[in-house]
């Protein structure tokens, strides 16, 4: 038999489906349409001018032992979770601009205007997710940090629900031997994203940012049974949660529950 060509809801494949009942959302605008070539020059103008001015102003809350780690030159890995994924990934290589950094990207579209934004702050991309090239990009991250360079994950998703910690980070942390640190960025003044699964948090412009950073946790090499370890991650990040929240003057509760191990 000849190649059949398959065509369902305006998609071309030569595949034939195991499901019949699925629809796709039609891309609005395709690539080389004029509204791109608009669109993405203006956006990357907007991220020059986001990445590079001083919109906020950062107050370091350090826990001592993670203090004494950070004075050294040592490859870290920085957890937080994507409720405040933007203050994080935006205020740390400000805190610290001596420390190189890295991050993970997925490959969505969204996911290459991030890739665009955290170079412009300094970050060395790694693109991969859990879902698509997960392994791939875990294997390119032990590299960085074994090159020095620290990474910084949003060790939550790329699914619901907030703050479930998922294995990629205890995994990361157990072959590459480096500590984790869990973080906590959290602005005076903010706009969450409440109809997101993340409830992603986005500071206002000149508005104060506590950012936290809690003490270290170190993994075992070829840990075997890591859920312990997700929720002693998540754990961290609760009590942050709380402070953080404390001294945004806001309720003594984190915006979610950990499990009991």
């Amino acid at each position: 038999m000849g190649d059949r060509v398959f065509k369902r809801n305006n998609v071309v494949s030569k595949h034939q489906p195991i499901v019949t009942d699925f629809k796709t959302r039609p891309v609005k605008h395709r690539d080389g349409h004029w509204m791109n070539r608009f669109w993405k020059p203006l956006g990357k103008g907007l991220l020059q001018v986001a990445t590079r001015f001083p919109f906020y102003r950062y107050i370091l809350r350090t826990h001592p032992e993670a203090k004494a780690l950070l004075a050294g030159n040592s490859a870290v890995i920085f957890g937080c979770t994507h409720q405040d994924m933007v203050d994080c990934y935006n205020g740390l290589p400000r805190l610290m601009p001596d420390r190189p950094l890295s991050a993970i990207v997925s490959y969505s579209r969204d996911g290459d205007l991030s890739a665009m934004a955290l170079k412009m702050l300094g970050y060395e991309v790694v693109r991969g997710s859990s879902s698509r090239g997960g392994g791939e990009g875990l294997m390119m991250l032990r590299a960085t940090l074994g090159s020095g360079t620290s990474v910084l994950m949003a060790c939550d998703g790329p699914k619901a629900p907030l703050a479930d910690v998922k294995p990629g980070i205890v995994r990361l942390a157990s072959t590459s031997k480096c500590p984790i640190l869990p973080i906590r960025a959290w602005g005076l003044n903010r706009l969450t994203l409440n109809r997101s699964w993340s409830k992603t948090a986005i500071t206002l412009p000149f508005m104060p940012v506590v950012f936290c950073v809690g003490a270290p946790i170190r993994i075992e090499a070829r840990a075997k049974d890591i859920r312990p370890l997700q929720i002693r991650i998540a754990r961290r990040i609760h009590t942050l949660a709380r402070w953080s929240s404390l001294w945004a003057q806001g309720p003594d509760v984190a915006p979610f529950k950990v499990a009991e191990e």
